[in-house]
């Protein structure tokens, strides 16, 4: 009885409105919004070769939602997206000779934080990637005239985090040797790596256990690409540096896993490391004449 008054009250409000006069507009109009310098260059210069699209403005669909973040300012973007250009993209596209190598394994969206991610533990997370498709990079705030022009606060805090997960996407895509995981072996330590290894505070413990990093040492997958990724974005004389600060046992292991991630890229994607390393380390030694801000 209930169901059939429910009903026919439905019915009747359904005679009632019949004779409504229908809207000749859409309620449901796009909206034009109007595009900025910014969002012009990334259209221009990474949404147009690439495909690639950049969210500098918040989105919180796009963030983790397990931290408390804050938005990249503007200018701070405009840094960011000059540099990721001029030393994240460019390099693959002279060692490679064309655009297509980023055109088909770089993820296709870029996601800007302003602050870092802090974790429980007291560390922090500068960039994530996620599925191949998306990097998320953090703490843009931190980027101004001075630290822009920095390479080792560049890469700290922006560029070896790039390169580390750009490398997951490529060893998720096409797997490196077996032979990586062996040279350490059951030597890894998961998430107790933060509670056992301090690389700013006793590199040469972390060195001499065969780990380029402290973070290396969580598993294979990231030892590889913490590998990779020091090794590209640092001259030869901080790479020769780094690892005669622990043992000649350590120096070993990094040096056997740096063949193997030097054979991968070659054998692989074709990219000779020593090529790619000099190009971006070129580019790096340019930085104070860089211009940061003009998007003509």
């Amino acid at each position: 009885m209930k169901l059939y008054s429910i009903l026919l009250l439905s019915s009747l409000s359904l005679f009632s409105c019949s004779e409504d006069a229908l809207e000749t507009e859409s309620v449901f109009v796009d909206k034009t919004v109007d595009k900025n310098d910014l969002d012009n260059y990334i259209e221009n210069t990474f949404t147009k070769d690439y495909n690639i699209a950049i969210v500098y403005k918040f989105v919180e669909a796009e963030s983790d939602l397990n931290y408390n973040l804050s938005p990249a300012d503007y200018e701070s973007s405009v840094r960011m997206t000059k540099l990721l250009y001029h030393l994240g993209i460019e390099p693959y596209d002279k060692v490679t000779g064309s655009k297509a190598f980023i055109n088909s394994y770089f993820p296709k969206l870029l996601n800007y934080i302003g602050s870092p991610a802090y974790r429980n533990n007291g560390t922090f997370v500068l960039g994530t990637a996620e599925g191949g498709t998306k990097i998320t990079l953090y703490a843009l705030n931190s980027l101004d005239e001075s630290s822009a022009a920095d390479p080792d606060f560049l890469n700290d805090f922006y560029f070896h985090t790039m390169h580390h997960e750009f490398a997951h996407i490529l060893h998720q895509t096409r797997d490196y040797p077996s032979a990586f995981n062996q040279i350490i072996g059951a030597g890894y330590v998961a998430d107790s790596w933060s509670d056992i290894y301090d690389d700013r505070q006793d590199l040469a413990t972390v060195i001499s256990e065969g780990f380029i990093s402290a973070y290396a040492s969580k598993e294979a997958n990231e030892d590889f690409v913490e590998t990779y990724s020091f090794y590209i974005t640092l001259s030869p004389a901080q790479w020769e540096q780094r690892l005669s600060a622990g043992s000649v046992a350590g120096r070993n292991k990094i040096e056997a896993k740096l063949d193997i991630v030097r054979t991968y890229f070659m054998n692989v994607w074709n990219i000779d490391l020593d090529e790619l390393r000099d190009e971006i380390l070129t580019r790096q030694a340019s930085l104070p004449d860089f211009d940061q801000l003009s998007l003509k």
